[in-house]
């Protein structure tokens, strides 16, 4: 079978990919859109690891035989194509190179995982909130003569479980980046007037001021 050509598939907003704990037998590949990947901890609490966009591989699982430990839902209208692991075997052995890459791009997903869950240790609310809101302006956003529209549907409640923190303090958060002209509210979408200013705030922990 060539990868290539394999079935892409278009998920509504919410629609689950892969459940956790659900086997499969294929890598996913985001291909328009947006992936939320979630993980339900023994706490009973869900914890976002990450959003993905055009380009994106999850679901390494399938490559260990083993089921997935988080849950992949789509943010908005995404296509996902899936990707047989028998299929890549046999296309990795044709050309060690496309290997290479495939190892590369799921390596890049961990780093960024990785660096949440290290920022949501070293840093305050406002501050994880202003670095996660610049990381998906950056991989989602529509610049127009606004600044940049983060065109996910997202609520307090989804950030909230992006950056550990409750959703009330993400409110507060968002007031007080709001009051300083750093972000602003349009209903379930968020503008950023100038992205650069807020990854200035965010870095230097002005954002928490």
């Amino acid at each position: 079978m060539d990868v290539a050509a394999s079935p892409s598939r278009r998920f509504a907003h919410g629609q689950a990919v892969v459940r956790q704990d659900e086997m499969s037998a294929c890598l996913f590949l985001v291909r328009a859109g947006a992936v939320r990947l979630a993980a339900l901890v023994p706490t009973g609490r869900e914890v976002v690891v990450g959003v993905l966009g055009p380009g994106d591989l999850f679901g390494e699982a399938a490559l260990l035989g083993r089921p997935s430990p988080v849950e992949a839902r789509a943010v908005g209208r995404a296509e996902v194509q899936a990707l047989p692991v028998a299929a890549l075997r046999a296309v990795v052995e044709r050309s060690p190179a496309t290997g290479v890459e495939l190892l590369r791009l799921a390596a890049s997903r961990l780093h960024r995982t990785a660096s949440a869950l290290e920022e949501a240790l070293a840093h305050d609310v406002p501050t994880r909130l202003s670095r996660r809101l610049c990381e998906l302006a950056r991989r989602h956003g529509v610049t127009d003569g606004a600044g940049v529209l983060l065109q996910l549907p997202l609520t307090q409640e989804d950030l909230g479980r992006m950056v550990g923190a409750s959703r009330e303090s993400v409110n507060r958060s968002l007031a007080a980046l709001s009051s300083r002209g750093l972000v602003r509210t349009e209903g379930r979408r968020y503008v950023i007037p100038d992205l650069e200013a807020l990854a200035r705030a965010s870095a230097s922990g002005e954002s928490s001021a």
